[in-house]
This record gives C-alpha cells, structure tokens and sequence, in this order.
C-alpha cells in the first residue's frame, strides 16, 4: 500500500515539472531566424491588390527605420511580401497553377478579411517569418500593418538581453 502511494506522488511530481517546463516554452518568444535578424535591407512585393497597403507598409518601414527599402530584389537581403487570397498571379502560356504537397490549397490560405505580412529568402523565396494583419481592402484594423514584425523584433531583443 505504501509503495502505490509512493508511485502515485512521484508521478504527480514528474506531471507537474512536466507541465511546469511545457508553460516555460510557451511563454518564450519565438526566436527569429538568423537571416532575419541579420538583414538590413528588404524589397516590398505587394500581392494584395490594394496599393494603399504597399504605401502603409512603406511609411511604416521608414517611420522604424530598422529596415533600409532595396530598389530590387537581387539588392535586398530579404522580401517583405503581403498578400491576400484575393491575389492573382500571371502565368506563361501553356502552364498551369499546379498544387505541391498533400494541403497545397489550403496551407498557404489568408482567410478572408486578413492580408499576410511575410519575409521571405530573396534567393530562395522560402519563408522566414510571417504574421496574418486584419484589412479590410486597403485598411488595416486595429493597430498598423506591421506590428507584429516590430512586436518580433522586440522579443527577439529582450530575449537577447537575458542571456
């Protein structure tokens, strides 16, 4: 009998460090990539439709001032790209939009009513770090279209200083 309530604390013991250590990595920031942080400078592609959005992301990028605004993408270290699932993209004669991977339609979906704020590898076009913003056409809601990037930043700066 004693050796079963033994066994019982020590398995509510190892479940409550368990659940204390799951708590401690959730309320960790996310770090950023290394390509991120290390950028200076960054080429905007404005996939939404809405050229008030790419003027929004412009005067806010300026208004930081974290980021230097590259004339070409072979001149930046990074694409800022903002997206919607409203955009449409050109394609050559004879191709077609061909999906890639078991959720292709859907992995990538900006819901409606949100525009995707993502950096992007210049080279590579792989995604470093995106954030979904509420718009509403060329309108941002609640807050500025970059916020979260900032807010990224910021945490990844914090979590520079307690280390």
């Amino acid at each position: 009998m004693q050796g079963n309530n033994r066994c019982r604390k020590m398995n509510l013991l190892l479940m409550i460090l368990l659940c204390a250590y799951a708590l401690r990595l959730a309320a960790q920031p996310t770090n950023l990539p290394e390509a991120v942080t290390n950028a200076h400078s960054v080429f905007l592609v404005n996939e939404t439709g809405f050229p008030e959005l790419q003027y929004t992301a412009v005067l806010e990028l300026n208004k930081w001032g974290h980021f230097e605004i590259a004339e070409s993408r072979e001149k930046a270290d990074l694409v800022l790209s903002l997206s919607s699932g409203t955009h449409v993209r050109a394609l050559p004669d004879g191709q077609y939009p061909r999906p890639t991977g078991l959720n292709a339609f859907t992995e990538d979906a900006v819901p409606q009513g949100h525009t995707r704020v993502a950096l992007l590898d210049p080279k590579t076009g792989a995604t470093l770090w995106s954030d979904l913003r509420k718009t509403e056409g060329g309108k941002v809601k609640n807050g500025h279209l970059l916020d979260g990037l900032r807010e990224a930043f910021d945490s990844y700066e914090k979590s520079r200083g307690r280390k």
